[in-house]
């Protein structure tokens, strides 16, 4: 019964991390689930590039089902494909694939991240390749940070 709920967790983490992964996965490893560091690092990180992974290839139709059902519904606005509000277009005019990378995962989700970056730079394993490395980096930081700053900062303001 243990190793179910071991595996239970493990899977969890996993989806969480493939979704929001800043203010999902790693929180819930860390915080929650108090899983040592290298457990909650690569069950984080394997779910969140697991998620690239899947929303790269999966957005592909998303856009292909979108792209119909606007010009099914809304013929009249042939250059409007995907609706961008003004941070995404922000960040994509001045840091590119770069900047969609790194804000995705603690702010844009893994989903809506890589489904941007593959419909604004078409080139998926590029984009795999950039999401990886943001979702790795930003891994050491967010366990770091609930790990050991998160506490700090929840005792500072309980007691205030």
């Amino acid at each position: 019964m243990h190793s179910l709920h071991n595996l239970w967790q493990i899977f969890v983490v996993f989806l969480l991390s493939s979704l929001k992964f800043g203010f999902g996965g790693v929180p819930i490893a860390v915080l929650v689930d108090k899983f040592p560091f290298f457990k909650a690092i690569t069950i984080t990180a394997a779910g969140g590039v697991m998620g690239a992974i899947v929303f790269a290839y999966l957005s592909e139709w998303v856009l292909d089902k979108w792209d119909k059902f606007r010009k099914k519904y809304r013929p009249y606005h042939p250059h409007k494909n995907v609706p961008e509000n003004k941070f995404t277009k922000k960040i994509r005019e001045k840091w590119g694939l770069y900047g969609l990378a790194f804000f995705t995962p603690f702010i844009l989700s893994i989903p809506v991240g890589t489904l941007l970056a593959v419909h604004f730079y078409h080139d998926k394993q590029k984009v795999i390749s950039y999401m990886i490395v943001s979702i790795v980096c930003w891994d050491f930081f967010f366990y770091y940070f609930y790990n050991y700053f998160y506490p700090v900062l929840s005792t500072y303001f309980h007691a205030h």
